[in-house]
C-alpha cells in the first residue's frame, strides 16, 4: 500500500521503526552483559550462558535486519514487500555509506575523539554482506535446520568473525536516527497498552 510521509500510515511506520530499533539495542545490550558475565565466569562452563550469548546476538541481528528493512519500506514509501536482492544490495549500500562518511569527518577533522583510526573505515563492505545478513538472520529467525551447521548459508559465528564490524556500523547509525531512550511520553499504541495491562 502506498503512503506518503506524515499521514497515519507513516506515523505508525515510524513507531514501528522505533520499537524495533528498541529491540535491536534491547538484544544488543543483553549480549554485552551476557558476554561479561561469561568472561568474569571463564573457569565455570555453563551451557546456558553460551545458549544466552548466542541468542542474544541472534535477537540483535534479527531485529537490526528488520529495523533496517521497515526503514526502507518508508523510504520507498510502499508497505508492499521489497525484493531480498534489492535489500542485499541496499543494505551494502547503507554500509558503504557509513564507511565513507567515517573517512569524511576523519579527513576534515570532525570525526568524534573516540572514532576509529582511518584505515578501519578504509574499502568497501563485501559484496556477499547484504546475502549473508539475510541468510543469517533467516537462520536464526525461522525453525532451520541450517541454524546449526549452516548447510548452503553462512553461521552466526562465522558471520560474526567476518561482518560485525560492519553490523556495529549499522547499529550506531541507527542508535543516532533511532533511539527512543528517554522517551516515556511516546505512545506507541498497542505496544504500551500491552504492559498497562500486565
Amino acid at each position: 500500500m502506498r503512503f506518503q510521509y506524515g499521514d497515519d500510515i507513516d506515523k505508525a511506520l515510524v513507531k514501528v521503526i522505533s520499537h524495533e530499533f528498541s529491540r535491536c539495542d534491547f538484544a544488543f545490550k543483553l549480549y554485552i552483559d551476557l558476554k561479561t558475565k561469561t568472561y568474569l565466569r571463564k573457569k565455570v562452563k555453563d551451557n546456558n550462558i553460551d545458549l544466552m550469548v548466542y541468542n542474544a546476538y541472534s535477537l540483535f541481528i534479527q531485529h537490526l535486519y528488520e529495523y533496517f528493512q521497515g526503514c526502507l519500506i518508508r523510504d520507498c514509501l510502499d508497505t508492499r514487500k521489497i525484493p531480498h536482492e534489492t535489500i542485499d544490495l541496499l543494505v551494502n549500500n547503507e554500509v558503504n555509506k557509513i564507511l565513507n562518511i567515517w573517512r569524511t569527518l576523519i579527513d576534515i577533522g570532525k570525526a568524534p575523539s573516540w572514532a576509529n583510526d582511518r584505515n578501519y573505515y578504509e574499502g568497501t563492505v563485501p559484496d556477499e554482506f547484504g546475502l549473508h545478513f539475510r541468510n543469517v538472520r533467516n537462520n536464526v529467525a525461522h525453525v532451520d535446520y541450517r541454524r546449526v551447521d549452516g548447510g548452503n548459508r553462512i553461521t552466526l559465528t562465522n558471520f560474526f568473525d567476518r561482518y560485525h564490524k560492519y553490523i556495529m556500523l549499522l547499529y550506531y547509525n541507527g542508535r543516532e536516527w533511532w533511539d527512543i531512550s528517554g522517551s516515556e511520553e511516546l505512545d506507541f499504541g498497542d505496544i504500551t497498552s500491552f504492559n498497562k495491562l500486565t
